[in-house]
């Protein structure tokens, strides 16, 4: 599967309701007059993506020559991001709101989900592609807003990013999110992820109160406990498969076996949150293949055997079906 905007897996997940207030208060500021607009963003529900890429989207309609995603990242607060935002804001260190922020990342987004890591000499919060692709307006407030949201809890205003990866081939105003967050910009990633100087994981918060770190870890546990399950199973089923396919063993009895239940009940519960075992493993596959070509130290038959088939020829022909190009036709087209 190609990247696409507003990918159907993401568009029935949820975003806070908090986040709506960000928006109130870019409209406000930047003078637009649309009730239309305005009573949407009245809300203390839930949305959905696809009810907030519309808003992203409808605010860029209004203001063409603006660089609303950019913009929107340069005003986040923890106003803006509810419980989360003033639990990070409690923690001790950056490290510790970073912890916090990968348990309780959910109660601002369903979906994709970031973890820490250090690597290559960088620390990075990195998002999977579990669900598909957000859009890119979405994924500019998120990346760009970690950024002025880690410059608030640290009272360092100058502090700047080494890196951004972007599974998108380019940003809006590039060099406006540039500006905004330091360092370069690579496009076309396998995942989206922010990179900076692993010292600033030892920085103190200045917001920093043991007491409030305690109730508002209560409540955010509170909160966890009553959001909705949806699409978790799949997104379980689908990293069991992206390990299981190098060994040749992305079975349906396999990865049932592993979960400890009958093939029929893991059937059912894929079927429950909208797909099935092979469109799903078909799915998978795309999308690591497309990964893999992207390797210039990967043959064709190798990535064949990474994805699972005994030889290339079925790899070339489920690859052409899916994509209406060969592995090899896509790999030269790309580069």
């Amino acid at each position: 599967m190609s990247i696409r905007e507003k990918d159907s897996r993401l568009a029935g997940l949820s975003v806070a309701g908090d986040l709506t207030s960000l928006l109130r208060s870019y409209l406000i500021e930047k003078r637009i007059s649309s009730p239309a607009l305005a009573n949407r963003l009245i809300t203390q529900r839930r949305l959905t993506f696809a009810e907030w890429w519309s808003l992203l989207d409808t605010l860029q309609e209004k203001l063409p020559q603006s660089a609303v995603g950019t913009e929107l990242a340069e005003r986040v607060s923890a106003e803006h991001l509810g419980v989360i935002g003033y639990l990070t804001l409690s923690c001790r260190t950056v490290l510790e709101a970073f912890q916090h922020f990968e348990r309780f990342q959910r109660l601002l987004y369903d979906g994709p989900r970031a973890r820490l890591e250090l690597r290559g000499g960088l620390a990075g919060l990195i998002w999977d592609r579990d669900y598909g692709a957000s859009s890119q307006l979405s994924d500019q407030v998120i990346l760009g807003g970690l950024v002025t949201f880690l410059r608030r809890m640290t009272g360092t205003t100058d502090l700047r990013l080494s890196r951004t990866d972007v599974i998108w081939d380019e940003l809006p105003d590039r060099e406006a999110y540039l500006q905004h967050t330091g360092g370069e910009l690579v496009c076309s990633s396998a995942e989206n992820a922010v990179w900076f100087d692993p010292a600033y994981l030892a920085m103190p918060l200045t917001g920093h109160d043991d007491s409030a770190l305690l109730e508002l870890q209560h409540t955010a546990s509170r909160a966890l406990d009553t959001l909705p399950d949806h699409g978790q199973f799949v997104a379980g089923v689908r990293r069991m498969m992206v390990d299981l396919l190098p060994l040749g063993k992305a079975t349906q009895y396999e990865i049932a076996s592993q979960l400890a239940m009958s093939e029929r009940t893991l059937l059912r519960k894929l079927r429950a949150e909208g797909t099935g075992f092979r469109d799903l493993l078909a799915e998978v596959r795309i999308e690591l293949a497309q990964a893999y070509l992207s390797d210039p130290h990967l043959t064709l038959s190798e990535i064949a055997l990474l994805l699972g088939y005994s030889e290339q020829a079925p790899f070339n022909r489920a690859f052409r079906k899916s994509m209406g190009l060969t592995p090899g036709q896509w790999k030269r087209n790309r580069r």
